[in-house]
């Protein structure tokens, strides 16, 4: 065992904590005797020292998006989905779908995954665009199934967005209660997420985990992949204090 720096981030709570280092409640709160034995979410920003069990084939620390930036909160207020997309040369502007009782342009419809699943519509669009070239390409990628995930009638567009936003929360908040620390990917290979990782990026970690192994995996999760078309659409996310992120690491 040894201890390694760690700032809280937004949601921590030691038992998630303890599962994600490999540890427990108690050498926590012993390594740290400012934080009360009743504490529950810890604020974020604090610095604390985490007793640390190394587990083999933890992955890559590179945060792909911080959460702030994951979630549709306030950090995309005054986003306006259909202006941006007018401005875009790709099908997604054009798209329509029947759902809920009605037709819906491509904007409405990834605003309304969006709110639906609390999920940030420039994710949403950075996603679309890194799979389909919906920002960028003229005309839809004739296969079906445009992200990747395959299920029976869930073939359509709008629907492989809903299914993905599906996949993302379980990612964020397995990772955020701490239920979610190892999966596999599409051959079988274990993925064990590096114990500082933010929920943001295990969330997109786990998503990619799901269609992509090997070097596509890679690719996709790191410095050229989705992190590289939202920084290339909306640019690189503020840290979550307001200051610039590079997402150069995970936090430490």
């Amino acid at each position: 065992m040894s201890l390694v720096d760690y700032t809280a981030q937004t949601g921590d709570s030691l038992p998630a904590l303890a599962s994600r280092f490999n540890t427990t409640v108690d050498e926590i709160l012993a390594a740290n005797p400012h934080i009360p034995r009743d504490a529950t979410t810890m604020p974020p920003g604090m610095p604390m020292k985490i007793p640390i069990y190394y587990r083999a084939l933890w992955g890559s620390p590179f945060q792909i998006i911080p959460d702030h930036a994951y979630i549709n909160g306030p950090h995309h207020t005054g986003f306006n989905t259909a202006a941006f997309l007018s401005a875009q040369t790709g099908w997604l502007k054009d798209y329509r779908a029947y759902v809920g009782g009605e037709w819906k342009t491509g904007a409405e419809l990834v605003d309304y995954v969006s709110v639906n699943y609390s999920i940030s519509p420039r994710l949403l669009l950075a996603l679309l665009e890194y799979q389909g070239g919906a920002l960028t390409q003229s005309e839809p990628p004739v296969k079906k199934n445009l992200l990747g995930l395959k299920r029976q009638y869930w073939e359509t567009p709008y629907l492989q967005l809903v299914l993905a936003a599906n996949l993302l929360n379980n990612g964020y908040y397995g990772w955020r209660i701490g239920s979610l620390i190892e999966f596999d990917d599409a051959d079988g290979i274990l993925i064990r997420p590096d114990p500082r990782q933010n929920a943001g990026s295990v969330a997109l970690q786990y998503y990619y985990s799901r269609m992509f192994t090997g070097e596509e995996y890679a690719r996709a999760i790191g410095r050229e992949g989705l992190a590289q078309t939202y920084q290339m659409f909306f640019g690189d996310p503020p840290g979550e204090n307001g200051g610039f992120d590079s997402r150069k690491s995970a936090p430490a």
